[in-house]
């Protein structure tokens, strides 16, 4: 079998994956649930992967290069550093509207990372790379004088989790707050806190 059409049916087995885990969660989804899901044959599931829990850390790593390369291409290394982190919570503001599925398999993965400590590598290694990034964002708008003398990683760490906060919307009724509002609030919060005051 030729890489490309090997790259393909993995895909298949992963957005298979994806979808059986929101609707069913982790422990109550089956091999034969994603075999229905992908119309692959049981077979040629388990010709790339041995187990379920081997189908969902795949996941883990399939969900995480799908989602972080669209963060790498869609923000502007080369704008201002405010300009970086309001593109950064547009992304996924937009990644919400159009695909909530990618944020509703993150409750799982860290239900998961709390039972399991292979999902719970996996997932540290995520949330690492992922704080690095935008802690680097604020080491730049620090060093540009932009920004505040602030603890970048601390920073970097408020950030992530108030973004984070979009799975809320995913679990619970909205009571009268959509997610665009949410992210706009506390992303003026974040940059008008980070930012130096102009000395006009």
């Amino acid at each position: 079998m030729n890489k490309k059409l090997k790259d393909l049916r993995k895909e298949q087995i992963m957005n298979a994956a994806l979808s059986v885990a929101v609707a069913k969660g982790y422990e109550n989804s089956r091999m034969d649930d994603i075999v229905e899901k992908s119309q692959l044959s049981k077979g040629a599931i388990y010709w790339y992967y041995k187990s379920k829990k081997d189908v969902y850390l795949s996941l883990v790593d399939y969900w995480f290069v799908r989602y972080s390369s669209g963060v790498l291409d869609r923000v502007p290394r080369q704008e201002s550093a405010s300009t970086q982190l309001k593109t950064l919570f547009d992304y996924f503001i937009d990644q919400f509207d159009n695909n909530p599925a990618s944020f509703k398999i993150l409750v799982e993965f860290w239900r998961m990372s709390g039972l399991d400590p292979d999902f719970n590598s996996k997932l540290q290694k995520i949330h690492s790379q992922y704080l690095e990034y935008i802690a680097e964002i604020i080491k730049t708008g620090i060093a540009n004088g932009e920004f505040k003398k602030v603890n970048p990683r601390i920073t970097a760490l408020s950030i992530l989790i108030n973004i984070e906060g979009i799975n809320w919307f995913t679990l619970f009724e909205k009571s009268g707050v959509e997610a665009h509002d949410y992210i706009n609030t506390i992303s003026d919060f974040i940059l008008n806190g980070l930012k130096k005051k102009s000395n006009k």
